[in-house]
């Protein structure tokens, strides 16, 4: 069984009053994981950035230059680790609730990561910074042993060390504090493209609190209001359901949840709307801890089971999406098409051939079973036979 050594560190302050000076919209904790066996590699990589590109100092995320932040992350791609970060949109919270004291916000911002961490991945040790003083690291430590323990054999193991002395807190730094000048909207273009295209290497994702639907940055320019209904409605069903299924505890909703919270963070930006491949989203929930998804799974047991939900899923070749635009859901329709159709007209010939061969006394479309599908060849048959399709169309894969 692998272990996992996680490293958390986190960006902004705790005040909801976002319109003061000096006040951040969000607040974002965020964890670099790493599997034991990959540890000396990614320290020793670390280490060797943080050399070139920092000498003696500490790998921090201010006062990094662009160019510079390109370059790091460019160097940080292929080592051995994945993150996850929650974000919270503080703009969006209540002030008259608890979250107004600080210490119960750092609490709930810190619990959520840390919740989503003991339940997917077993063997985990978190390492922290201790810089929130040792009375706070105490009473965390108890909130999480009573709130988040995985289950009544196990506790959360936190470790309290010095960002000074470990480098990958300080990656931890540096990773979250791009993440935060991608959401306070601190950066160009070019750096935001990198960072998502980083973010798709890792293999892992931001979870938003509270969650919301609507897009980080606006339409790209020329979008058609037809293209932004389908995407706003496409959002909110995403979001309706993460919402609904946060809290579950049956493994299935917790897959389910885990391949739609990738799917809405990657729609979330207009430069990052490709398809997921199926081997990205089968590496993607590993890396969460859900080892045994495989490619007949995804396709019943998520995908299937979330579009009987009500959350748009388009497919492709390519893999799966959330629709974005009208030529996503096009697209998806005619991927059905090719399929069914041809499916449909072979099923009603042999239903024909049966029937003329017998005499009528083979009628297996008959069956009680089979209602639902004669009401659909009833329908397509009243407006004339359909059009044969390609017919290497019909040797596809059963709908994705």
């Amino acid at each position: 069984m692998a272990s996992y050594p996680a490293y958390i560190d986190e960006s902004g302050n705790h005040d909801l009053a976002t319109e003061k000076d000096g006040a951040s919209r969000y607040f974002i904790v965020l964890a670099v994981v790493v599997e034991r066996n990959s540890l000396p590699a990614l320290t020793a990589g670390v280490t060797q950035i943080k050399a070139d590109y920092f000498g003696q100092g500490e790998m921090k995320s201010s006062r990094v230059k662009e160019d510079r932040r390109i370059r790091i992350l460019s160097a940080l791609a292929p080592l051995p680790f994945r993150f996850y970060a929650v974000a919270v949109d503080k703009s969006r919270v209540d002030r008259d609730s608890g979250l107004a004291y600080k210490t119960s916000f750092i609490k709930f911002a810190n619990g959520r990561l840390y919740n989503a961490l003991f339940q997917n991945l077993t063997d985990l040790t978190v390492y922290a910074d201790g810089h929130g003083g040792a009375e706070f690291i105490e009473s965390f430590k108890k909130y999480l042993e009573t709130a988040h323990a995985p289950d009544l054999f196990s506790r959360p193991q936190v470790e309290v060390v010095d960002s000074r002395h470990e480098v990958l807190v300080q990656l931890a730094d540096f990773l979250v504090g791009t993440a935060a000048k991608i959401y306070e909207n601190k950066v160009s273009a070019e750096v935001r493209k990198v960072f998502l295209d980083f973010l798709g290497q890792k293999r892992i994702r931001i979870d938003e609190w509270p969650p919301r639907f609507e897009t980080h940055y606006p339409a790209a320019p020329g979008t058609s209001d037809l293209n932004q209904q389908v995407r706003t409605i496409s959002l909110r069903a995403a979001t309706q359901f993460l919402c609904e299924f946060a809290e579950a505890e049956e493994t299935e909703a917790r897959i389910q949840h885990a391949f739609l919270s990738y799917l809405l963070f990657r729609a979330q930006f207009p430069s990052d709307e490709e398809f997921m491949s199926t081997p990205e989203l089968i590496e993607h929930l590993g890396s969460l801890g859900f080892k045994d998804v495989d490619k007949h799974y995804l396709r019943s047991n998520v995908v299937s089971k979330l579009r009987d939900r009500g959350v748009i899923i388009a497919s492709s070749p390519r893999g799966y999406k959330i629709p974005t635009g009208y030529s996503d859901v096009i697209g998806f329709a005619e991927l059905v098409d090719g399929i069914v159709s041809p499916l449909l007209q072979r099923l009603r010939r042999a239903s024909d051939v049966y029937a003329l061969g017998s005499a009528g006394a083979i009628d297996f479309l008959g069956d009680d079973r089979f209602r639902q599908l004669r009401q659909i060849l009833e329908v397509d048959s009243l407006g004339g036979p359909s059009h044969p399709r390609d017919p290497h169309c019909a040797d596809q894969q059963a709908i994705r």
